[in-house]
């Protein structure tokens, strides 16, 4: 099924602001997150912003976020007063801004080597995602494949799935997510993943439209879970690792991850109850710090 849907973004006047944050902020590794865990075929990150197209009702836009000073540079189009409201709450989710790294830092004082962690590498922050539901879509397909295959399927579930929409910015061609409605009751065929993964992806999104379960940021996090791990097909990797990035669940630890269980193995002393409930930033610490020299070639969890 191949959705080439004409749908026209009108190119009106931007809107662009600053949104503060507390500083320190490492902007780079987040960009950096993003750039390695892109929606194939919707979200452009480069080494200077990330730019994506999206739908907000029934309005089409565009927004690109880049780094200002002590704060990030948002332009959004169209410049409208509901929808740059909209854009400015996703954002300051998104690239977490509303964090207090001191906070952060004094907790991990606690644990030596997460206190070593924080003052290498001050200011890293939650990478969330533009939409919930894409997070835990693109977390299915990427369960037990390498990161190049999980791009590939997402790419596949976009190209094949998503709506064809025009970049206000450049004039490209790009595409927005399906929707629930669409992945609920779609074959799923054109996805080159096992048919475990396709009948997982249909049943969140039916879960979604039935309000079974809810991935919005006032849903209770260990309830959250408990929903998750309900849904066909998600294990305990999974919940933690979506309600870690698709609410910003600060207390979440997906430790059944390849990287997080060496780092606990080679380090039994680190004593993670005493940094609740940061322990997502703890997450973010460890992979930031030994995924390139614990990785192996190998499946990821």
């Amino acid at each position: 099924m191949n959705r080439r849907i004409k749908a026209k973004v009108h190119k009106q006047n931007y809107a662009e602001f600053d949104l503060p944050y507390r500083p320190p902020y490492d902007w780079q590794s987040i960009l950096r997150f993003y750039q390695s865990h892109s929606i194939t075929g919707i979200e452009r990150v480069t080494e200077d912003y990330f730019e994506r197209p999206f739908r907000i009702k029934r309005t089409l836009g565009i927004v690109r976020v880049q780094a200002g000073n002590n704060s990030l540079r948002v332009r959004v189009s169209p410049d409208r007063p509901g929808i740059v409201t909209e854009v400015k709450t996703r954002v300051r989710k998104m690239f977490d801004l509303d964090c207090d790294p001191r906070l952060i830092a004094e907790t991990f004082a606690r644990v030596p080597l997460l206190a070593r962690l924080c003052a290498r590498f001050p200011g890293l922050r939650l990478p969330r995602g533009w939409d919930p539901f894409e997070i835990a879509i693109c977390t299915i397909l990427g369960q037990l494949v390498s990161a190049g295959h999980r791009s590939t399927l997402i790419g596949q579930l976009v190209q094949n799935y998503g709506e064809a929409v025009i970049n206000p910015f450049s004039g490209a061609k790009a595409r927005l997510f399906p929707t629930a409605q669409i992945l609920a009751e779609a074959e799923l065929s054109a996805v080159k993943t096992t048919q475990a993964r396709r009948e997982a992806i249909r049943d969140l999104s039916r879960r979604i439209l039935k309000g079974a379960l809810c991935l919005g940021d006032h849903q209770e996090p260990a309830a959250l879970r408990k929903a998750l791990l309900d849904t066909q097909g998600i294990g305990a990797w999974s919940a933690e690792y979506i309600s870690l990035r698709a609410v910003g669940d600060t207390d979440a630890f997906p430790r059944t991850d390849l990287i997080l269980k060496r780092v606990l193995a080679l380090h039994p002393e680190l004593d993670l109850t005493v940094v609740k409930p940061w322990r997502s930033y703890a997450a973010m610490y460890l992979w930031k710090a030994f995924a390139q020299t614990l990785s192996q070639q190998r499946k990821e969890p």
